[in-house]
């Protein structure tokens, strides 16, 4: 099977609800490198899944299927609990119309799965986040709400009660005694039970996505054993997807940090972005809380910079062989 988990992470007051999940499938035999964390055809939501592959794939291709083709389905005013009754109510349909399985229970035919599917409902204003799986005495998908009243994360899939009880050591290792609030705790268990082949149904790359309020998905790169991988899969130069990617150590985006001080703030290395640059840098060292704007334009001013002298030094180098 596998584990995924979603939480809601809170940082200097802004929220985001995070999904992620190991990479494993199985089957009668053993993948590594399975997508488990899908886009849907609207960006304020998302499905993980855990569990039987030949059950939960037909069924999730089928979500995005009527999902894109459909009007209603597809439109930004729909709120997300819309999406998740239709969910409930198509993949309880499909599995309804399996037949010819023999003389077999139905109950083993159909297998052991459950789905994480949550995202932004604008009528609410806040996220929302619900556990579904196949209830054989009513015969449909039932839907259960994690309560945003309490902590406000779940496991899916294997080992969920040993990942509980490893995020409870990471909330405490943390110095946290309530924690109704998380940062990357919840990524931290997820990657340590990876990591520990005593769980062996636990392997892979993490698949790792953000929601954002008012509803915008974004989708993340981690490095694996050394490597940048995405959904599952080994990145490669002909197929490297323009992401960001997490460093899994740290649980930070590799690139996204800013130099803690500047040096020198002067004309001649920034130009007409002097001014911004003094007033991130105060002194010469960064202001505690920049906004995303500030933040983006920073990083786009240091970029071009190192671009331009590695410019400058390949035409040097070039000058300096023609005239030898």
């Amino acid at each position: 099977m596998t584990l995924c988990v979603s939480w809601i992470r809170k940082v200097n007051n802004n929220e985001e609800l995070i999904f992620a999940t190991d990479s494993c499938l199985s089957g009668g035999e053993r993948w590594h490198s399975g997508v488990k964390l899908f886009e849907l055809p609207r960006k304020d939501c998302l499905i993980c899944f855990a569990g039987e592959t030949n059950r939960t794939y037909p069924l999730i291709l089928n979500l995005i299927s009527s999902i894109k083709f459909d009007e209603h389905l597809s439109s930004s005013h729909t709120d997300v609990s819309e999406v998740l009754e239709y969910l409930s109510n198509l993949f309880t349909t499909l599995c309804n119309s399996i037949t010819d399985y023999g003389t077999q229970n139905f109950k083993d035919v159909l297998g052991e799965f459950e789905f994480l599917f949550g995202g932004w409902s604008w009528r609410q204003g806040r996220f929302r986040l619900w556990k579904l799986k196949y209830k054989f005495e009513t015969s449909a998908f039932v839907h259960d709400e994690v309560n945003d009243e309490g902590m406000f994360y779940v496991f899916i899939g294997d080992e969920t009660q040993k990942a509980e009880s490893l995020l409870e050591e990471e909330i405490k290792n943390n110095g946290k005694i309530l924690y109704r609030h998380f940062d990357m705790e919840p990524f931290k268990v997820l990657l340590l039970m990876i990591r520990d082949e005593n769980f062996t149904t636990i392997a892979g790359a993490i698949q790792f996505a953000k929601i954002y309020p008012p509803g915008s998905t974004e989708f993340f790169g981690v490095y694996h054993q050394g490597k940048k991988t995405f959904l599952g899969k080994d990145v490669s130069f002909e197929n490297n997807p323009s992401v960001h990617f997490f460093d899994p150590e740290t649980a930070t985006i590799i690139g996204e940090e800013l130099p803690e001080r500047l040096n020198e703030i002067v004309e001649d290395i920034y130009g007409i972005n002097t001014p911004f640059i003094r007033e991130c840098y105060p002194q010469g060292r960064i202001k505690p809380e920049l906004t995303k704007r500030e933040n983006h334009i920073l990083k786009s001013i240091f970029n071009d910079i190192a671009y331009s002298r590695f410019l400058e030094s390949e035409n040097t180098e070039i000058e300096n062989a023609q005239q030898q």
